[in-house]
């Protein structure tokens, strides 16, 4: 079902598209002034324009340059999907016309900024430049209008290949950058237009653009009418009400703190089923249709940031969901599933305490300990020496909050994200699941009264 979008909020996405786009502009012809190189989808532009200013016609800007070659890069799309190019593709059309009317109107604006001439001012341009287009970049896509004809190759490349998006995205911009350098090599027998400044550009802007998108992604949004695409995937889902006969348990804990043995013992003291990682896993797998090995393997994608940020921000100029935002979307709904269907259930990890929040039937856990216990209890449970637990440790911490704060913006971990937080150095195991269960019960009895009162006085 297609989105109705009022007239005022399309005229809100159309200024703030074009707001978007004059700022990306800006950017790119600080980056230009540097002459070290832009990004890699204005590389040729940026070369064929040093070319003609070499020989002197100054009659084609930068923009006109760009235009014409976004219009090429939306026939190389045609040509690649044929049959399958859609008519809304055209609007890249009018894209291609916007920046490269912006880009114009940046060089006018920008004319009094001087060409740098020693290499280190030329850097600082190049810094300059970087947060100013990842800004421009974050403003124009939340709009959600279209996608720039560069990223409209890599998703054609990406829908006829079958391959993931930030592969196509990474082939796309080696083949254009590789493109702009033989052009320059053949013209001026060196590197003008397209230089280190370009690769930069091509590994900053995604992780510079990650934070500038969580400060303004939700406002402008809101403004715009639009929302995230994990926030309509995420929508299917079905929040559970307040059930005296229900309990939901879920346990979050560091690596080597025995925290998921401690949840084992507390299902057995209250009867609950207990959905293990892998059982999760499956569950995830069957939801959300992604490939089992991405989804076993998504940890190991969040502990190396540089491949996951990049991952991300290919995604964000497609303005496609992500897989693991498909994931996660897909984890929200077989989470808040099992919180309706079961009287008694514990969750091991997974963002539990997060999804099931607003969820009043459900005590949220997180379990630490001291780091030498942790570093002596994976040496015994997993057959490790020291340095190998302390690695293991690490890594799995690592990877688990980064997930967490990646996809529900809190720090995992903290204790008020949770009913109850517990130190299985300060308790044994003996001791801590006869608490913990004492605490659940008499949680849910002061749950039940609070529920009961206030339903009486409605």
């Amino acid at each position: 079902m297609k989105e109705k979008i009022s007239p005022v909020n399309l005229i809100k996405r159309l200024i703030v598209f074009c707001i978007g786009q004059l700022i990306l502009a800006l950017g790119v012809v600080i980056a230009v002034k540097s002459a070290l190189g832009a990004s890699p989808t204005t590389g040729i532009p940026n070369v064929i324009y040093q070319i003609l200013l070499s020989k002197g016609n100054t009659s084609l800007g930068l923009g006109t340059i760009t235009t014409a070659i976004y219009c090429v890069y939306i026939l190389v799309q045609f040509l690649i999907l044929r049959r399958d190019f859609k008519l809304h593709m055209l609007l890249e059309i009018a894209v291609s016309f916007i920046f490269g009317y912006f880009l114009s109107l940046g060089q006018g604006i920008l004319s009094f900024i001087p060409a740098p001439e020693s290499y280190v001012m030329r850097l600082v341009y190049l810094i300059i430049s970087i947060p100013i287009m990842a800004l421009g970049i974050a403003v124009y896509v939340t709009p959600q209008i279209s996608p720039a004809p560069a990223e409209g190759v890599t998703a054609a490349m990406s829908q006829k290949t079958g391959w993931p998006v930030p592969r196509c995205l990474l082939i796309f911009d080696v083949a254009i950058v590789a493109v702009a350098v033989a052009l320059s090599l053949i013209f001026f027998h060196g590197l003008v237009g397209v230089r280190e400044g370009t690769i930069i550009c091509a590994l900053t802007l995604g992780p510079v653009m990650k934070p500038i998108m969580s400060v303004i992604q939700k406002p402008l949004m809101d403004f715009c009418g639009t929302q995230t695409k994990r926030a309509a995937a995420m929508a299917q889902a079905e929040a559970a009400a307040f059930d005296p006969g229900k309990l939901i348990i879920t346990v979050d804990w560091e690596f080597g703190s025995s925290g998921d043995i401690l949840a084992y013992d507390i299902a057995e003291k209250l009867g609950a089923k207990v959905y293990s990682n892998d059982e999760l896993v499956s569950m995830e797998i069957e939801e959300s249709g992604l490939p089992e090995r991405f989804v076993t393997e998504h940890e190991k994608l969040m502990r190396h940031s540089a491949v996951y940020d990049y991952s991300t921000y290919a995604y964000m100029i497609q303005q496609t969901l992500d897989p693991l935002d498909e994931l996660y979307a897909a984890q929200v709904r077989v989470l808040r599933r099992i919180a309706k269907e079961e009287k008694r259930a514990v969750i091991l990890g997974h963002c539990g305490n997060y999804i099931l929040r607003d969820d009043p039937n459900c005590f949220k856990i997180f379990v630490h300990a001291d780091r030498k216990d942790r570093v002596a209890r994976s040496e015994r449970r997993h057959n490790l020496d020291e340095e190998a637990a302390e690695k293991a440790m690490h890594a799995t911490n690592r990877s688990r909050s980064k997930y967490h704060q990646d996809f529900t913006g809190e720090m995992w971990g903290q204790a008020r994200y949770y009913d109850m937080t517990l130190s299985l150095s300060a308790f044994t195991r003996d001791n801590s699941s006869p608490l913990v269960v004492d605490a659940i019960e008499r949680w849910k009895a002061g749950n039940k009264d609070h529920h009961t009162k206030y339903s009486t006085q409605e």
